[in-house]
């Protein structure tokens, strides 16, 4: 069932049906149409000599348009005038004619016609063909009598015609039938083949091989369907590898706090169960361990919630500007031995409607990623400003090292890390390298403008645009401007 469902049998079927079906319409045309199509054509020329002997009667040139008309037509043209009897006429096809009586008659039933015009179809046995003659009254008028017009032609037999043309046919026909055989056997190769190298290759892509280029062709729906097969497959390998790249990096990132929690469990159990200052001091490290793996699970589920478009929204209206206070001041808690500032640059009073968990979420990872990326200045700017339109702009301002433009438009794709060598981002030792897909995806989910401005050398600003609720409650925002301070310059992008 497969072979006949093949586009290369489908091509060729196709082909030769309508061969087959042209062969068969013409055969019908030679045995059943012909004869009715040949007296057509007889009784349209004489139509069309009538028409123009009419339209020209009353010219001086009359005589010569007869003549002209008869001998081109090959046709029996005669001219009856009825009060005297006298004719005039041409004969072309050597009918053996002044028609007598009989154009006398007709010459009767065209005055009783209306239109008054009659075709008539007549049999000459003596000839044994077929006439067809049409008579017209012409008119007259002061200068010209009455007159009649009879147009006469033979239809020749063409039975033997026929039989010869039917017998050529048949010899045709086979041959005909042979070379689109071939023919279109050719065709659906040139047709199919395209599509069978392309198949070829999408079914080399479940096996890993991704970057094999598809050759270009001619037929633009097959060339274009090559580009988008081609496409495809760059962004399934730019998937791939990252996806590969993430996973090692993850697995990087749990193997190293796995290992060190049970070396520093088997130093507890070991060395310092006796000593309370050395327990403590350990016992923080499996606690500060425990944490760093409790953060990179939940950006991993979180992302994937996020992007598989399971969560919901929970809109709010809150004071951004003492939000955005609370936020920071989680940074706090940490230690300062590193001396980071940030400062933070926010209006009174900023009212939006967000998912307010989603949105900290949102505001937390872009600081600690300007804090893990921050400069020599060691400062981190947080800005909060309206805008003309309603608008409410975030933004966070590092003075790292920068990202290049070349890098610049994928650090929100999923799984994008920079590469090393390039050290405008290097991955962060207490992150998953998500962080800023989450900002995305965050974002996106709340319909907000974002983006990045960067440049090499000077650093980052990181940002979004939010609609500023109109309403403002009673209470007071936390101070406009403060710094604070990071503790662990170690920590890094999430």
């Amino acid at each position: 069932m497969n072979f006949f469902r093949s586009i290369k049998i489908r091509v060729w079927a196709l082909f030769e049906i309508v061969v087959i079906t042209m062969l068969t319409f013409t055969y019908i045309f030679l045995i059943a149409m012909f004869p009715n199509f040949y007296e057509w054509m007889k009784t349209y020329e004489i139509s069309e000599a009538l028409v123009e002997i009419r339209s020209n009667w009353y010219n001086d040139g009359i005589a010569e348009i007869i003549n002209n008309q008869a001998a081109e037509k090959k046709m029996y043209i005669e001219i009856y005038f009825p009060q005297n009897g006298a004719s005039f006429s041409v004969d072309r096809i050597n009918a053996g004619l002044p028609l007598g009586s009989l154009t006398k008659n007709l010459g009767y039933e065209v005055a009783k016609s209306e239109k008054g015009i009659v075709y008539k179809r007549l049999r000459d046995e003596r000839l044994d063909n077929t006439a067809l003659m049409m008579g017209s009254y012409i008119g007259k008028d002061q200068h010209n009598p009455e007159a009649y017009i009879f147009i006469c032609n033979f239809i020749q037999p063409i039975g033997t015609t026929v039989a010869i043309f039917v017998r050529q046919f048949f010899f045709v026909g086979i041959i005909m039938m042979i070379l689109t055989i071939f023919m279109s056997a050719l065709f659906s190769y040139k047709i199919s083949d395209p599509i069978i190298r392309i198949n070829k290759s999408a079914k080399e892509l479940p096996q890993g091989k991704f970057n094999a280029d598809i050759e270009k062709y001619d037929y633009a729906e097959i060339k274009q369907l090559a580009r988008t097969l081609t496409s495809a497959s760059k962004e399934i390998a730019k998937s791939d590898d990252l996806r590969r790249e993430l996973m090692a990096n993850i697995s990087h990132d749990l193997r190293t706090p796995l290992t060190m929690i049970k070396a520093y469990a088997e130093m507890i159990r070991d060395l310092s169960g006796d000593n309370p200052e050395k327990r403590e001091r350990h016992l923080k490290v499996i606690i500060d361990e425990t944490d760093r793996l409790s953060s990179l699970v939940t950006d991993i589920l979180d992302l994937s919630k996020l992007q598989a478009g399971v969560t919901e929204m929970h809109l709010e209206t809150f004071n951004f500007t003492s939000r955005l206070s609370g936020v920071i001041s989680r940074f706090d808690i940490m230690n300062e031995s590193d001396g980071i500032i940030i400062d933070l640059q926010a209006e009174n009073d900023i009212m939006i409607t967000a998912d307010i968990t989603k949105l900290e979420q949102v505001i937390y990872n872009l600081i600690n990623n300007a804090v893990t990326y921050t400069g020599d200045d060691n400062t981190v700017i947080v800005r909060l400003v309206r805008k003309d339109g309603g608008i409410v702009r975030f933004e966070v301002e590092d003075h790292g090292d920068g990202i290049s433009a070349e890098n610049l438009p994928y650090i929100w794709d999923r799984y994008y890390k920079v590469s090393e060598r390039n050290k405008t981002h290097k991955r962060a030792k207490m992150g998953s390298g998500i962080g800023l897909s989450i900002v995305k995806s965050v974002l996106e989910q709340h319909s907000f403008a974002y983006g990045a401005d960067s440049s090499e050398g000077k650093g980052s600003t990181f940002w979004f645009e939010a609609p500023e609720y109109s309403e403002k409650p009673p209470e007071q925002a936390k101070p406009a401007h403060s710094k604070r301070f990071t503790t662990d310059k170690s920590k890094k992008q999430s």
